[in-house]
């Protein structure tokens, strides 16, 4: 399968990267600070993992393959998002929310509760089959599709992520707790693909699969692939908060130590 650029995907990655490098050099009058090298690095890696998901082969695959299409929502969802959240400064994003307005709004739509459903309902939503099949036979609901996922995604991982005084993130605590949360409703979606007894999706059934995988098995892989994938980077990033959690706890000699003194 030949690799083509998609023009409007070239054209909005290479614009948020081109707006970024320039936000962040010293051409620009209004940067603040010097920004790390591993967040320009992670922003880089976010982008990029937009512009290869969204173009061929991954995409075209995602039309004949369930398993090519959860694996791409994988990426779009679990991967992206939280590598472009990293790579911001928070002088970057901060100039956005100046007006107390979109500060109540950014607070609100932020808050654990709001963006686990916000993320959680797109996701559940879009797999819907009524939608999703629609976003096989239509390019602008495919799009929209994936311009959705990505967005709802920011706003998922923001409590976790966050740097803004002004919509901060949660206690790290909450921040496991969240994460952990989150696996529940799609460790379900991913159950229900792979212990279905028929294909979800009939527009699968419809197409011949040169690789003799059949549409039942292809939707098995595809919940399985979304199980393990999500799950082993949800539970990653708990894991790295519950270190930093620990670390950052006083130890007990140290609180003694405090009194005595």
């Amino acid at each position: 399968m030949k690799f083509y650029l998609v023009p409007e995907i070239t054209l909005g990655s290479a614009v948020m990267l081109g707006a970024y490098v320039y936000a962040i050099s010293r051409w620009n009058p209004d940067r603040r600070s010097e920004v790390a090298l591993w967040r320009i690095a992670a922003f880089v890696v976010g982008v990029l993992t937009v512009f290869i998901t969204l173009h061929p082969p991954i995409d075209v695959l995602s039309a004949s393959f369930f398993s090519v299409h959860m694996f791409q929502h994988v990426l779009l969802t679990l991967v992206a998002p939280p590598m472009l959240l990293l790579g911001l400064p928070e002088w970057l994003v901060a100039p956005l929310f100046r007006k107390r307005l979109a500060q109540r709004f950014v607070r609100w739509i932020t808050k654990p509760v709001v963006a686990g459903l916000i993320g959680v309902s797109v996701f559940w939503g879009w797999h819907l089959p009524t939608l999703y099949e629609a976003t096989l036979r239509d390019r602008i609901v495919h799009d929209t599709m994936h311009m959705t996922l990505v967005a709802s995604a920011i706003v998922m991982w923001w409590p976790v992520l966050s740097r803004l005084p002004t919509a901060p993130a949660a206690s790290l605590p909450m921040q496991m707790f969240y994460l952990f949360v989150i696996t529940l409703p799609s460790g379900l979606l991913s159950s229900i693909f792979v212990f279905a007894a028929d294909p979800i999706y009939p527009a699968y059934s419809m197409i011949v699969n040169p690789e003799g995988l059949s549409p039942l098995n292809d939707q098995r892989v595809g919940g399985l692939v979304m199980k393990l994938g999500g799950t082993a980077i949800l539970w990653s990033v708990i894991s790295v908060k519950y270190f930093r959690w620990v670390s950052a706890e006083p130890s007990k000699s140290q609180l003694v130590s405090r009194e005595s003194g």
